[in-house]
């Protein structure tokens, strides 16, 4: 099945969850367009943070989720652009995956 990580921003109390992304395991964070866009411009924008990635299970509860945060930041810039969400089971609209395109792709 294989271990999937969330970045780790000890500095700023900080996590990166990849939360309603495909992708979580190391091969899909680097392989994916977004995810990986995302690790880097969150890096790029907290140079000289203490931050890591660590085992999803291992997250601490006192560290603010700012995925969420990071995408609407990317998608202002132009970095990534939302296509919207897809529903798994109109029953449990909870789960879904966001659509979401590296607009580098498009070039």
């Amino acid at each position: 099945m294989g271990q999937g990580y969330v970045l780790v921003n000890k500095s700023k109390g900080e996590i990166i969850s990849y939360a309603h992304l495909p992708a979580s395991k190391a091969r899909e964070l680097t392989g994916n367009p977004v995810t990986a866009a995302m690790t880097t411009w969150y890096l790029l924008s907290n140079m000289g943070d203490q931050i890591s990635f660590i085992e999803e299970e291992n997250v601490w509860d006192d560290y603010d989720d700012v995925t969420d945060r990071l995408i609407d930041d990317m998608i202002k810039r132009q970095l990534i652009k939302d296509d919207g969400i897809e529903v798994f089971d109109p029953n449990e609209p909870e789960i879904f995956i966001r659509r979401l395109r590296n607009t580098w792709m498009d070039c």
